[in-house]
């Protein structure tokens, strides 16, 4: 019964309740834990303060409030800022004498700093609960609320209060994991996207040494172009229709704003899809202060070795890129560019430069489209050219940067494995966009199985545009269930396919190596760290498990030549 299951905390007592992992074996949860303090009033765009003690015993068997931001599938309004800044907690076991203490893997949820929460609906946990793990799923402030970033230093608002919720919620693990059975002293941080550039600045930051010993990143580093944010002060004012012209005033009324408001004016705001911009909300390098989360550039506090030297998992899918086609079908300032100049990078430090910009630009159409012109017929290049300035190349050049600057193991993968649980890429590639998104919101608001076949069905049968490659965020689905995900059954090729992905992370969280032994789902391969600078020992995880050479090691060097020849280098 749900009544016997409470754990203690430092804050209180919290119930759970039993549920399976997909394997049918028991698991412990304890969701909407608050570890935070309201972020609401004088508080709101602040760093986090701890949560409260509460009387009595919190009901952690229904999940937290989201953060306020929309809905990452079907984009309307979602969260509350009471109680947004919870976690949920997974076990195999509770405490007791005779129990070891077991590894602990904590995910931060991707969503480009705008979207995203922990819900199970979103990142179930029981793919990853069928191994022997403590699990955190954390939440922390989006956009504006968590990216708000004032000069004006009187305000204390620096900006990075989403990532200094994150680092409150990793001091809440070393407080309290051991009364779940987890280890404080072995404690993974996980994450994907923009979740994976948060797990790449959490190793960046002088305030979460010793707050966890190994770190995996999908698909995201501190150096994409996309995981920079900039102060943003005219930038909220103009999209709530602010006219005053001082940071104070601005902020005063952003405080007693609505939540509501404050979501709708921040997707306002200019935030494209091209690299030539940086980011409105995001995170930023802050001014010295004490409690600063980042002070000084992402690359140079890598080559200064500052950085946390510990074991770290770091990868990409095949093609990032065909991601480039939700962008299309969901907004109106996506569409094919006729010419390549909104991809040249911002930190290339050229676009003021006409001359180099249409230089940079004709060289980028010989090296992609082979001088061709850019059309639907040759959209693959597109993808490819997405793929490469917005993911691989700064996912390659951090773990060169490790490799160089560094003393800990790095481990490269490459996620190639194509399947029926590649649902983005499946999204994608879709002819009839909206029709997919219908049942999706049927699926998600009904949450019946019978509404589930009808979505494995549709998604079977709707007519599609077949690409190769694997898209942004299909690793998701082999390390999570989802409101849509199917029944697995145990030795199916999906199960073997879920299988690829949980081994390895979990072993690498257990033991800080992902192939301690061979292992016959991973094709008896073992992953090695990089032993070149070059990027070498790629886990390539396909249908067949295997280590691979570089794959994208010319289109790489193709932009550490144009960062060499035109970037101003300090």
């Amino acid at each position: 019964m749900s009544d016997d299951i409470v754990v203690t905390v430092e804050e209180g007592k919290v119930r759970g309740k039993i549920q399976e992992d997909y394997h049918g074996g028991k698991f412990y949860s304890f969701s909407g834990i608050p570890y935070g303090k309201a972020p609401i009033g004088d508080l709101r765009f602040k760093a986090p303060v701890p949560a409260e003690p509460w009387e009595g015993v919190k009901d952690g068997t229904k999940e937290g409030y989201e953060c306020p931001s929309k809905d990452m599938y079907l984009g309307y309004y979602i969260g509350n800022e009471d109680n947004c800044l919870n976690l949920n907690v997974y076990t195999k076991e509770l405490p007791s004498r005779n129990n070891v203490k077991k590894p602990v893997m904590v995910f931060i949820h991707g969503g480009g700093f705008m979207y995203g929460c922990n819900k199970s609906a979103y990142f179930g946990p029981h793919y990853l609960m069928s191994e022997d793990i403590v699990l955190v799923a954390i939440n922390y402030r989006l956009g504006v609320f968590g990216f708000l970033s004032l000069e004006d230093q009187s305000l204390g608002v620096p900006g990075n209060a989403g990532l200094k919720d994150q680092t409150l919620a990793l001091k809440w693990v070393q407080k309290n994991i051991n009364n779940f059975g987890g280890d404080p002293q072995n404690v993974t941080i996980f994450g994907e996207s923009a979740g994976s550039a948060s797990v790449h600045y959490l190793t960046l930051s002088p305030l979460t040494k010793g707050l966890f010993h190994k770190a995996i990143m999908q698909s995201g580093s501190a150096l994409n172009p996309w995981a920079r944010g900039r102060r943003n002060f005219a930038d909220i004012a103009k999209a709530i229709g602010y006219k005053d012209a001082d940071e104070k005033t601005v902020f005063q009324k952003l405080c007693r704003a609505s939540a509501r408001s404050l979501v709708s004016a921040q997707f306002k705001i200019e935030d494209s899809f091209f690299a030539s911009l940086v980011r409105p909300l995001g995170p930023v390098i802050e001014y010295p202060h004490e409690g600063a989360f980042l002070t000084e550039d992402p690359e140079e506090i890598i080559k200064s070795g500052k950085n946390h030297q510990i074991p770290m998992i770091i990868g990409y899918n095949s093609l990032e890129g065909l991601f480039y086609e939700i962008m299309r079908k969901t907004r109106n300032d996506a569409n094919l560019p006729k010419n390549l100049e909104r991809d040249i990078p911002y930190d290339l430090n050229i676009l003021k430069n006409r001359n180099q910009v249409q230089e940079v630009a004709q060289k980028m159409k010989e090296f992609y489209y082979k001088s061709a012109d850019l059309s639907e017929s040759n959209i693959h290049c597109r993808y490819m050219l997405v793929s490469d300035v917005h993911f691989v190349y700064g996912i390659q050049k951090s773990a060169t940067l490790l490799k160089r600057h560094g003393t800990a193991p790095v481990y490269v993968y490459r996620m190639s494995l194509n399947s029926s649980l590649n649902y983005f890429k499946k999204f994608c590639e879709v002819k009839y966009f909206k029709t997919m998104i219908l049942v999706t919101l049927m699926t998600k608001l009904a949450g019946s199985s019978s509404l589930k076949g009808v979505f494995q069905s549709l998604y079977e049968k709707l007519p599609a545009n077949k690409v190769d490659g694997v898209s942004h965020a299909d690793d998701l689905f082999y390390l999570f269930t989802t409101f849509f995900s199917p029944t697995i059954v145990r030795g199916s090729e999906e199960d073997i396919s879920i299988q690829k992905f949980v081994k390895p992370w979990t072993n690498f969280a257990k033991y800080g190596n992902p192939t301690p032994e061979k292992n016959e789902t991973l094709n008896g391969v073992i992953w090695k760290p990089i032993e070149s600078e070059e990027v070498d020992n790629i886990f390539d995880i396909n249908k067949e498990v295997t280590i691979t050479k570089n794959l994208e090691c010319d289109r790489v060097s193709f932009w550490e030549k144009m960062y060499q020849q035109y970037a101003e280098r300090v």
